[in-house]
């Protein structure tokens, strides 16, 4: 049987493809928080397949953001997010080890905070984005499939 996207998932595809690149990192934050919460999820009901599928998509999403870095452009700031994204991704790595939510949690603190940041540089930008919209867990998902994300976030100028 064939998938058929959903109105959801459709709505998420233009959204996805319709975003100015300061809107795709909040995009970005947004899936990644959710994947967290997810995975915070499926740690207490210890289903350890589907933590550990939402927890390499966080991991996954944060490599993105990191590897869309300009560190030529962004300077301290480009290096400052580099070493706090790797700091997250130890941590969920750790919180996956030690099967523990405490990482997850500062992890999904620590993308909220970033997230708000973008928001308000994305509306100092013109952008549409701010927290007045979809809460993180309503947010636009970012797929594994072929969605046309990682062409967007790949190019990327997010150091400011």
């Amino acid at each position: 049987m064939a998938y058929k996207p959903s109105y959801a998932d459709r709505y998420r595809e233009v959204a996805i493809k319709t975003a100015n690149p300061l809107q795709l990192v909040v995009i970005l934050y947004d899936a990644a928080i959710q994947s967290l919460q997810e995975a915070l999820e499926h740690l207490k009901s210890n289903d350890i397949s589907a933590r550990a599928r939402t927890l390499n998509k966080t991991v996954a999403i944060i490599t993105e953001l990191q590897a869309s870095l300009n560190f030529e452009v962004g300077g301290e700031i480009a290096g400052s997010l580099d070493r706090l994204y790797t700091y997250m991704k130890q941590r969920i790595f750790k919180a996956n080890v030690d099967q523990a939510a405490e990482p997850l949690a500062e992890v999904i603190t620590l993308l909220g905070n970033l997230r708000s940041a973008w928001c308000e540089v994305a509306g100092q930008a013109g952008g549409k984005t701010t927290d007045a919209g979809a809460p993180p867990a309503a947010a636009p998902a970012i797929t594994t499939t072929a969605s046309p994300s990682p062409v967007y976030a790949s190019s990327l100028n997010i150091s400011g």
